[in-house]
């Protein structure tokens, strides 16, 4: 697979042909829409930005390439909606939900959901992460050095279910403490147990824990922020009494940054950390890589108990609804903090494409390069 042919990702078309609308009563003009399968998709994806103001719920389907160099190259499909609570309130910052599917070349496949509901008035807010995968993965151990041996890895299948809900009050205006739940189903199958590979064990693990947050929240709008700021502490705890059958926690700091530097321009920075402690299982212990931190990095090839990770991105609005964001960011992973070393710092730096799927809601294709690695990235929302 070369690269000029990951090109095609950026192009991506719609699953869905356009759905002819009854114009209001008083209009004079009728406008048909075109005829041919493809100019309705053009003209489909010509207007899926558009703000309908008198639709309850406003959603679009698109599809098409994907790549990433944990899945390759693939095919989804994606439906992202926005809606009010409170149609009457005009202050209400919009609920948004997305759920996708895909299936690659590898034999991956999966579908998941994320969506965060603004209840009237502010009072209350949920947000819901679901997903269900099958990926052929790889396992390099836990640890930097391990990670660091980029041929070391064992091959296998593995099957997740996740879920994860954060709901949360309005304490006093941007102020919110909530409690959190997250469960997660891991299974490792398929796997290459050829000598001096690591081993991931047990192949199965179950976890589920609970505990409470705390979040400041000025940005302006949640998906596509161009000014604010998002604070978030949390702890969560995996007891037995909850079926777990290693017993451990974490803490989680995460501060998001936006400001608009000129016009079409924003700069976003994002800094996090997480410190677990107990029995962590390998699948849920802190990762480096993927398609949110450290971009350009295999997802999991280097783990351990504790993470640190920082990323500042500028984002440049080009022509119409075209726009190209860059970045750089770097982060550890680390057992504990007396040994943490900033000559084990993975960094990460690259480029993107930006296209306004709908308003302020984004299409981003990414190539993220690390010391020794990179990917493409797809998907649908701003990384952070």
């Amino acid at each position: 697979m070369t690269r000029n042919t990951l090109i095609l990702i950026i192009v991506c078309f719609s699953l869905q042909a356009y759905a002819r609308q009854e114009p209001p009563v008083d209009t004079i003009l009728t406008i048909r829409p075109p005829r041919g399968i493809h100019n309705r998709i053009l003209h489909y994806l010509k207007h899926t930005n558009e703000v309908k103001q008198k639709k309850k719920l406003d959603y679009s389907i698109i599809g098409g390439p994907i790549y990433t160099p944990e899945t390759s190259l693939g095919i989804a499909a994606m439906i992202a909606a926005q809606y009010s609570t409170d149609s009457r309130d005009s202050l209400l910052p919009v609920s948004n939900i997305a759920i996708y599917s895909s299936i690659s070349l590898t034999g991956f496949y999966g579908i998941g959901i994320n969506s965060t509901t603004i209840f009237p008035h502010d009072r209350f807010r949920l947000a819901v992460k679901a997903s269900f995968s099958s990926r052929p993965d790889k396992y390099w151990g836990i640890g930097y050095d391990a990670g660091n041996n980029k041929n070391g890895y064992t091959d296998y299948l593995l099957l997740t279910e996740k879920i994860q809900a954060d709901f949360s009050i309005n304490l006093n205006g941007k102020l919110f403490a909530g409690i959190g739940l997250q469960a997660q189903n891991g299974h490792a199958t398929r796997i290459d147990t050829a000598g001096g590979k690591p081993l991931m064990q047990p192949e199965r693990v179950f976890g589920m824990g609970l505990g409470p947050f705390f979040v400041y929240d000025t940005r302006d709008f949640i998906p596509n922020p161009a000014k604010g700021v998002f604070v978030r502490l949390g702890y969560r705890t995996y007891p037995s009494f909850l079926g777990n059958k290693a017993v451990f926690s974490k803490f989680e700091v995460q501060f998001n940054w936006y400001r608009q530097l000129w016009k079409g321009a924003i700069l976003a920075t994002d800094l996090y950390g997480d410190e677990h402690s107990g029995d962590v299982p390998w699948n849920m212990m802190s990762e480096a890589g993927g398609s949110n931190r450290l971009r350009g990095y295999y997802e999991g090839r280097f783990r351990d108990k504790n993470m640190i990770a920082a990323q500042t991105e500028l984002r440049q609005k080009i022509y119409r609804r075209s726009g190209a964001v860059a970045w750089i960011g770097a982060g550890n992973v680390y057992p504990e903090f007396k040994v943490f070393t900033l000559s084990q710092s993975l960094i990460s730096y690259g480029i993107g494409y930006r296209w306004e799927f709908k308003n302020r809601v984004n299409i981003r294709l990414d190539y993220g390069m690390g010391k020794d690695q990179s990917g493409f990235y797809f998907g649908i929302n701003e990384v952070f």
